[in-house]
């Protein structure tokens, strides 16, 4: 088959049907620019016992698509994915998974496998649309034609698609970061999903970014309906998840009362208990029937409930918990409460709660980063961790975190970034971890909302106080009806379309993610919900200024200080010493760490101003001028036939210099042993410095 050529946004772009892997199910090679994907989908047999549909995407870059090899003197290969590897899975996953029929049983393995890399093309924008493409070619069931769009924002409010300058692993550290960097899934009807940083942008201006990805994404549904036209591949619809006849209906007339009770409880710990009752009288009613497995059971009591939480919304206009559909759980919020760490926060939302921690440090134990797209150095990092005693059972404790962990702690980095002090302004590596505590919904923006506590607690000058807040919708099958929720909790998001979060400040968002369980969210429904996430934020906002008005303006007592001084840069060199032994030496004295900057700018960080001085008058007495006149002890470390060259010992730094060998004694002296030896102690007077600034040193001329 040839290539099909179309323009992407523009620019020429070829999708190439089974150029490589033509053993896959379906397989598209794709270029834009020198950008090049290779996408390959497969599908395998359910598994026996399956009951739910195990897909699997992965987006997946090596360092010879940008032409370069892995800086670590040990490791060439590449090993587990990048971060950023797995966020763009994430992107990807979100925005696909809802497409797939919700029954479908088969495996299913999509990977995104980007072969060449050319910063002006965004390979996860190319590998998104082809991943589409290539899941249309296959025999797999799946609701095609979406797009995926990056929007940007320059500080003059244009929106343009597409930016280079965001796709780099180090974008943010190139002084040119956008006002916005979106990326959104979109069809023709709805967004399918939503990713964002953005620094502050208003709500209105974030509506207009989405209704320009809609418009700029016609263009891509024909591609992707023409590709798929021309390959012609027939679907199949392969295993599918059914209940037994008449099970929903026996399990509703005998316990819908239970089960309505139990999913009306307020607190999530009397839902759960209610819940595991029922559901043991349920299996108890079909044990003599093979065909009701626990599967079934579990499938059919979550359709009753769902059925009866769509009619309470809905019908009643009645939440679960009784509280409005605009209304916040309990809020609390406290700072300072773990000793010795340098910053904590703890943020409750009804039964979610959520301690941050943070740490502070030298910009020496900053994180390096090595992707395709080049090399960085991170500042700021956030951390987000959920052990098995969130939600009050046994299970697994990882000690690695997993995509949904990472993604988490991502969300919640991106929300804070915007608003942290340029390193100028506050020189510290930050290091922020959200240790959830108790969780039922919306973990990752209560983890926003510590975060802000944390770094106000541990003196981190932030522009301003950001808070998060998750909006979601209950709707029938085609959105005649909805009821969009603020603060959905864990029983809304699992039953309901969407979890819409978003992060801010009170004059504009920070960060967006979304996803969803239809086909799409509709146009509309999402520009309704930016209003209830904004009202929303403002009402937390006054919570976190209520336990820390503003930054601490001291560090806490266990967190390092710096005191910076500034030298000519042409004295780098001298402070650093041959190997680095003048820099270590200090560094070994003092206990402190040292960081010097091109510019002569030398930064010094530890704990005690006691040792901080020490350092300082350290590096003093290295450039210290020594004045004529003045005596200093001194060592002899050369013998020549003209004089002696000798140590000044001066602080806890040397200085060579030469005592002529009339300068040894006040009597003529045929050689220099007449008077010192290698390794004497002496005293020396400084009693003049050539041009070159070398010291001439006199012994006789010591009083």
């Amino acid at each position: 088959m040839s290539p099909y050529t179309f323009a992407l946004f523009g620019t020429p772009a070829t999708w190439h049907f089974k150029k490589f892997n033509h053993l896959a199910n379906s397989a598209v090679y794709a270029t834009w620019g020198n950008t090049a994907v290779n996408v390959t989908v497969l599908r395998g047999k359910a598994r026996e016992g399956m009951d739910f549909f195990p897909l699997q995407v992965e987006y997946i870059e090596k360092l010879y698509a940008a032409g370069t090899i892995a800086s670590s003197p040990y490791v060439k290969r590449e090993g587990f994915p990048s971060q950023e590897a797995i966020l763009r899975g994430r992107i990807i996953d979100r925005a696909l998974r809802p497409r797939f029929p919700k029954e479908l049983l088969d495996d299913v393995q999509i990977f995104i496998h980007v072969l060449a890399y050319d910063k002006k093309y965004d390979p996860m924008i190319l590998g998104f649309n082809t991943a589409v493409a290539a899941i249309m070619t296959s025999d797999i069931p799946f609701e095609g034609e979406l797009a995926g769009v990056r929007v940007s924002m320059d500080k003059e409010e244009n929106l343009f698609l597409n930016p280079a300058d965001v796709v780099a692993l180090d974008y943010t550290a190139k002084g040119e970061i956008p006002s916005m960097n979106m990326v959104i899934s979109v069809d023709r009807e709805g967004v399918v999903m939503f990713d964002a940083d953005m620094a502050e942008v208003p709500e209105d201006k974030s509506i207009e970014a989405v209704k320009f990805a809609r418009d700029n994404a016609e263009h891509i549904y024909t591609a992707q309906k023409e590709f798929a036209a021309l390959v012609k591949t027939e679907k199949k619809a392969g295993a599918m998840f059914t209940l037994p006849e008449g099970v929903v209906d026996t399990i509703k007339s005998e316990f819908g009362t239970e089960i309505k009770e139990a999913i009306s409880q307020k607190d999530k710990e009397s839902r759960k208990l209610l819940e595991a009752a029922v559901k043991e009288k349920v299996v108890e009613k079909f044990k003599e029937d093979e065909t009701v497995t626990g599967s079934v059971i579990a499938e059919a009591m979550s359709r009753i409930m769902k059925k009866e939480i769509l009619h309470e919304v809905l019908d009643e206009h009645k939440r679960i918990d009784g509280r409005k559909f605009d209304e916040i759980r309990t809020l609390s919020a406290e700072v300072g409460i773990i000793p010795q760490v340098h910053g904590t926060g703890l943020f409750k939302r009804g039964d979610t709660h959520v301690l941050s921690l943070v740490t502070l440090a030298a910009p020496t134990k900053s994180q390096t980063l090595e992707d395709m797209t080049g090399e960085a150095t991170k500042m700021y990092i956030h951390e987000y961790s959920a052990p098995p005693a969130a939600y009050g059972e046994t299970g697994r404790y990882n000690t690695h975190p997993g995509r949904r962990e990472i993604g988490h702690g991502a969300l919640a980095e991106k929300a804070l970034e915007r608003v942290l002090p340029a390193e100028t302004e506050f020189p510290y590596m930050i290091r922020v971890v959200s240790e959830v505590v108790s969780s039922a919904g919306s973990t990752s923006m209560a983890s926003t909302c510590g975060s802000t506590l944390a770094l106000m607690d541990a003196g981190v000058p932030i522009k301003t106080p950001v808070a998060g807040i998750s909006v979601g919708v209950i709707a029938n099958d085609d959105f005649s009806q909805y009821q969009l929720m603020t603060d959905i909790e864990e029983i809304e998001d699992f039953y309901g379309y969407m979890d819409f979060k978003v992060a801010g400040s009170r004059t504009g968002i920070t960060a967006i993610q979304m996803d969803q369980k239809k086909l799409r969210i509709p146009y509309e429904v999402i520009f309704e919900a930016f209003g209830y996430a904004k009202t929303a934020r403002e009402q937390i906002l006054d919570v976190i200024v209520a336990a820390i008005p503003t930054h601490r303006t001291e560090l806490a007592e266990s967190a390092p200080r710096v005191d910076v001084i500034r030298i000519d840069p042409d004295n780098i060199g001298k402070l650093i010493g041959p190997g680095g032994k003048m820099i270590k030496e200090i560094t070994k004295q003092s206990g402190m760490e040292i960081n010097i900057k091109e510019d002569g700018t030398v930064e010094i960080f530890g704990v005690g101003q006691e040792n901080r001085d020490r350092a300082k008058q350290m590096i003093d007495d290295i450039f210290g001028d020594f004045k004529i006149g003045e005596v200093y002890d001194a060592e002899v470390i050369g013998i020549k036939p003209f004089g002696a060259i000798v140590r000044i010992e001066k602080g806890n730094m040397d200085e060579q210099g030469l005592v002529h060998i009339s300068e040894l004694a006040d009597k003529f002296i045929k050689t220099v042993e007449e008077v010192v030896n290698m390794g004497d102690k002496v005293k020396v007077k400084v009693v003049g410095i050539d041009e070159n600034g070398r010291l001439r040193l006199s012994v006789k001329q010591v009083k």
